[in-house]
């Protein structure tokens, strides 16, 4: 079985980098479209290539419009590993 907070760490990595963010500045209740991540649709399709990458889970276009809060995207990306 893998571990949960492996994947979540990536993942917090993965958005900090990506959206150049401190990674100490959101949690599982942030939203994207919010003040802290403020996310535009590409930053978040590169978000899911990203997660895609490096841990080998596809997020197709439709979905992404689901995943509203970094704990979504966790959930989503736990439940296909």
């Amino acid at each position: 079985m893998v571990d949960t907070t492996d994947i979540d760490a990536q993942i917090e990595t993965i958005i900090a980098d990506r959206l150049r963010v401190d990674p100490d500045s959101f949690d599982d209740s942030t939203a994207f479209e919010g003040e802290t991540l403020n996310v535009e649709s590409l930053d978040i399709v590169e978000l899911a290539e990203a997660i895609e990458a490096e841990l080998g889970v596809y997020i197709p276009d439709e979905d992404l419009a689901d995943l509203e809060r970094v704990g979504d995207l966790k959930e989503y990306v736990r439940e296909r590993i």
